[in-house]
């Protein structure tokens, strides 16, 4: 079981409680993409805290995509059945496997519009998947980050 970062750096030590929880999902093997974050009480999130041991420790998975199950390789798979296939994973697990692991959201619609929502919210940013794309490692235009240029991490 590792946690690799885009740096290939390995954080298996280090996010223990993500590391459990992917340990425990009902599969022999699986490669989930996501984002390794820290809530506050209020549901913000604590970039500074990540940084500490027990930030690390604390940390929860944000799921977005899977890109391997039981050695089937679903990333030529479309954007939706990807995320369908990684919702059932992650409702296959008990409620004590999925507390190191959350679904992120998603939502479709006017992208501008969603994006000026989020700044308003006070959020990082947003990320963009196209609808139907397949997976595809490294830096792409069916993939985008657009972040909030106002935002200020606490």
């Amino acid at each position: 079981m590792r946690l690799w970062a885009r740096t290939t750096s390995d954080y298996s030590k280090a996010f223990t409680r993500i590391r459990d929880a992917v340990a425990a999902l009902p599969v022999d093997t699986a490669v989930l993409d996501g984002e390794a974050v820290l809530m506050r009480p209020d549901h913000s999130f604590d970039f500074e805290g990540l940084r500490s041991r027990h930030g690390q420790a604390q940390a929860i998975l944000v799921a977005y995509d899977v890109m391997e199950v039981d050695g089937k390789d679903v990333r030529p798979e479309p954007l939706e059945e990807r995320r369908k296939r990684l919702a059932r994973l992650l409702s296959r697990s008990n409620k004590a496997m999925r507390q190191g692991i959350q679904l992120s959201g998603a939502l479709t619609g006017d992208g501008n519009r969603i994006f000026r929502h989020a700044c308003g919210l006070g959020l990082e940013g947003i990320i963009s998947k196209r609808i139907g794309s397949r997976y595809v490692s490294g830096r792409t235009r069916a993939w985008l980050k657009t972040k909030n240029p106002n935002f200020e991490r606490r």
